[in-house]
């Protein structure tokens, strides 16, 4: 049986379809710390003495691993409430060996899957990271690709300014030009004339 700690919703629901086929495999979510009563009135007197469901090498496994590997070999007439059938000592101790030897490899399959689980939750958790890591990167690159426009804006503004006094000089260079030009003219046509004795 796996115990699935209740803040996986999602390991349990991948346990469940992983060993829905497997009859021998029940897979559920930890129930221990649910409310133990619905209503909203005390009860008279408590009768139970202390939590049955207790289990503290359960608890320690629910908190490193998120989930608790409990097995409870049953023969099928255990499991259907009969009675099981009385054996001679020689059959009891080749099917108590063969019992154990079946628990053990159960118990050894059931190991690797919860290495398995944890191997697949150590790999979330990396992603996780990673997916932290590039959303971090994606925000920092769209701040450095707003300051490059703002940037760009300015330049632009900077460079039509620019334009405008260049377009400004070249005017005036072009009227100083003709006034030269127009200077030189006239001084060419009027020769200065001879002074009076």
């Amino acid at each position: 049986m796996f115990i699935i700690a209740r803040r996986h919703p999602e390991l349990y629901d991948y346990l469940s379809a992983r060993f829905a086929d497997d009859a021998g495999v029940a897979v559920v979510l930890d129930r221990r710390f649910a409310p133990r009563r619905r209503r909203a009135l005390p009860a008279a007197a408590e009768r139970r003495r202390g939590e049955r469901r207790a289990r503290p090498e359960i608890d320690e496994q629910i908190r490193a691993t998120s989930l608790a590997v409990v097995t409870a070999p049953k023969t099928a007439a255990n499991l259907a409430g009969e009675a099981p059938a009385r054996e001679t000592p020689a059959r009891e101790t080749l099917a108590g060996e063969t019992s154990t030897t079946e628990a053990r490899r159960w118990v050894e399959a059931m190991r690797r899957g919860v290495n398995a689980v944890r191997a697949v939750l150590d790999d979330h958790d990396r992603l996780q990271h990673e997916a932290a890591a590039v959303r971090q990167a994606h925000e920092r690159l769209q701040h450095e690709a707003r300051a490059l426009t703002q940037e760009n804006e300015r330049l632009r503004a900077a460079i039509g300014r620019s334009s405008n006094e260049l377009a400004e000089l070249d005017g005036s260079l072009s009227r100083a030009i003709e006034v030269v030009t127009d200077l030189h003219s006239r001084l060419r046509k009027d020769p200065p004339s001879e002074p009076d004795r």
